[in-house]
């Protein structure tokens, strides 16, 4: 049994709340990167706008690890005195016996609304789990395939809400009328993470982006 949990907090943007501070996310893998092996089987430490994200597998309290790991990024944040953005913490979990394959899909949307992802979230049993910034969603087998998940960014709809599916890359905070949304694609074998992939990093999603840019 193994939980997967991701946590998310603003500790400090460049430009405003546009993008995070690189050495921040740097700071932040390293406590991560001493606890693996003890409190933690794997993690990925990654981003959208000024917010940092932290996926972790575990199968115990992760608490304490995190307070350690996001204290050492706010002390870089305010030496450089960036932007300290009032938005709450988010976070999301997923307790689950291992598949024989197990796949699953980090959604990071630029918005901390959090009724952001009605309509979005699957609704299969202990399929997916969300909250304002974050959607965490396992695919494949008895659940809906990684396409078909990602087929809902692509829909005119949701275009419509100013939903962009963009490339981590593209996922800074520009517009205050269109949301980027990010997709990481994993794979989980033996408490072990493979990915991500950058799933909105292809063309076929041009079309929806911009239709969303249009709003």
């Amino acid at each position: 049994m193994y939980t997967v949990t991701v946590y998310a907090k603003p500790l400090g943007g460049i430009a405003g709340c546009t993008r995070v501070y690189p050495d921040i996310l740097q700071a932040v893998d390293k406590v991560f990167r001493n606890a693996k092996g003890s409190v933690l089987h794997d993690f990925v430490v990654t981003h959208i706008g000024d917010r940092v994200v932290s996926l972790l597998v575990s199968d115990g309290d992760v608490e304490e690890v995190i307070k350690e790991a996001y204290a050492v990024g706010e002390e870089i944040a305010e030496k450089r005195k960036l932007f300290k953005n009032p938005a709450a913490e988010t976070s999301v979990s997923l307790t689950f016996e291992e598949r024989e394959s197990e796949a699953f899909v980090l959604f990071l949307a630029g918005s901390s609304n959090n009724g952001f992802w009605n309509g979005l979230i699957p609704k299969g049993e202990n399929q997916a789990a969300s909250a304002a910034s974050l959607m965490l969603c396992r695919t494949e087998g008895e659940f809906c395939t990684t396409a078909e998940l990602l087929e809902t960014f692509a829909d005119e709809s949701v275009s419509a809400r100013g939903i962009a599916p963009v490339s981590l890359c593209d996922s800074s905070i520009v517009r205050t009328k269109v949301t980027p949304v990010v997709a990481l694609g994993f794979s989980l074998g033996n408490g072990m993470l493979t990915g991500p992939l950058d799933l909105f990093d292809t063309p076929l999603f041009d079309a929806p982006r911009f239709r969303a840019s249009q709003q």
